[in-house]
């Protein structure tokens, strides 16, 4: 009779241990789909990330040499329409100068050589007044360009040192990310080991625990593992949401910085375009320039300002798309 129970404890003991057995391996085989399928879902939100930031940097880069380009063309056509002014000029002046000398020539000499000194004194003082003219507007063309070109090349140099700064935090917080799920992973193996050897040793001990005993412990420990499986739940959860908060966070503040620099831009462009016009407003002392010659400039400076319009509206449009 001893030996039957005996035996019937071994065999329970056996069976006890089988299905000790078959649950770790289930809840191992569980826990490694887990950590694979967060591989996965971290290797996609990288690739995800790395996609948008480059296509946004050749959006601003393909919106920076449009603006560049159009800014070129429309100082191009500026600077035929004055050589074309000029020419005009010249040629008109000619065609008085010799109109006067014909007359000079059918009037008495006298008054042909007096005509002649009166006319070649005004000549001289109009090609020099033209002359002076010229070299001023093309003094102040050369001036334009060349505070043009810095301003462009500072703001080029601005947007580029915004962008590395971004990409470098974004590693830094990637690493830092990494480095946060390694040592979860590290913290979870070793309470996993810690827990196996405690269950080891108290398998030694349930062994000399009667069948109702055991069962209870089994259920016991059934129950623990399952509040802890979902505690570490609960923690993933929480960490997934928070991450997510400061992401949002993080783009929020971005986008006020960006809406900050491009409202700085316009207001300088603004007191360009102001000076520009104080600049080109007449002298009281000077010739006004002729009609056509002021509607050409109003026209020019109307299609910069819708141009620049144009340009601000598609960054504006390109933030909200962000």
């Amino acid at each position: 009779m001893a030996k039957e129970i005996e035996e019937k404890e071994r065999l329970e003991r056996e069976r006890i241990a089988k299905e000790r057995e078959r649950i770790a391996r289930e809840r191992a085989e569980k826990e490694r789909q887990e950590r694979e399928r967060i591989a996965k879902e971290r290797a996609e939100k990288e690739r995800q990330e790395r996609e948008r930031i480059a296509k946004e940097r050749a959006e601003k880069e393909r919106l920076e040499k449009e603006r560049i380009a159009k800014e070129i063309a429309e100082k191009e056509r500026a600077e035929k329409e004055r050589q074309e002014r000029e020419r005009i000029a010249k040629e008109r002046a000619e065609k008085e100068r010799q109109e006067r000398e014909r007359i000079a020539k059918e009037r008495a000499e006298k008054e042909r050589q007096e005509r002649e000194r009166i006319a070649k004194e005004r000549a001289e003082k109009e090609r020099q007044e033209r002359e002076r003219i010229a070299k001023e507007r093309e003094r102040i063309t050369r001036e334009k360009e060349r505070q043009e070109k810095e301003r462009i090349a500072k703001e080029r140099a601005e947007k580029e040192r915004l962008e590395r700064e971004r990409i470098a935090k974004e590693k830094e917080r990637i690493a830092k990310e990494r480095q946060r799920i390694e040592q979860e992973r590290a913290e979870k193996e070793r309470q996993e080991k810690e827990r196996i050897a405690k269950e080891m040793l108290e398998r030694e001990r349930i062994v000399k625990e009667r069948e109702r005993i055991a069962r209870e412990k089994e259920r016991a420990e059934k129950e623990r593992l399952e509040k802890e499986r979902a505690a570490r739940e609960r923690e993933r959860l929480e960490r997934e949401r928070a991450a997510r908060e400061k992401l949002a966070r993080e783009k929020e503040l971005m986008e006020r910085q960006r809406l900050a620099r491009e409202k700085a831009a316009r207001d300088k462009m603004e007191e360009v375009k102001k000076q520009e016009l104080l600049e080109r407003k007449p002298n009281a002392s000077q010739p006004k320039a002729p009609a056509a010659e002021e509607r050409s400039d109003r026209a020019s400076v109307s299609a910069v300002r819708r141009e620049k319009s144009v340009t601000e509206e598609k960054i504006t449009m390109g933030g909200k798309k962000k």
